[in-house]
């Protein structure tokens, strides 16, 4: 099973999704989930842990001085010319 083949429910709001990237690259830091009431989840690669936030900008401050990071909105890089499909 994946997750495209569970059936869509509707909601009044979603949350939105958020990236940790640390200033050396290499990937996600993390990932939090910022609720629509405003309170967050943010998972945490490295320790494998969860902390909950009451705020975003908790988030953005507090926990991006702490980790080292940049907090943003995810969004899916370009393949490389070489990673494409051959045809």
């Amino acid at each position: 099973m994946t997750v495209e083949d569970l059936p869509e429910i509707d909601v009044d709001s979603r949350p939105e999704l958020l990236v940790l990237v640390g200033e050396g690259g290499g990937g996600p830091a993390g990932w939090a989930m910022v609720l629509p009431g405003g309170d967050f989840w943010m998972i945490r690669n490295a320790t494998r842990s969860m902390v909950h936030g009451s705020s975003l900008s908790t988030l953005t401050g507090f926990w991006a001085t702490v980790l080292g990071c940049e907090v943003g909105r995810p969004r899916l890089a370009e393949p490389s010319a070489g990673d494409g499909v051959r045809g």
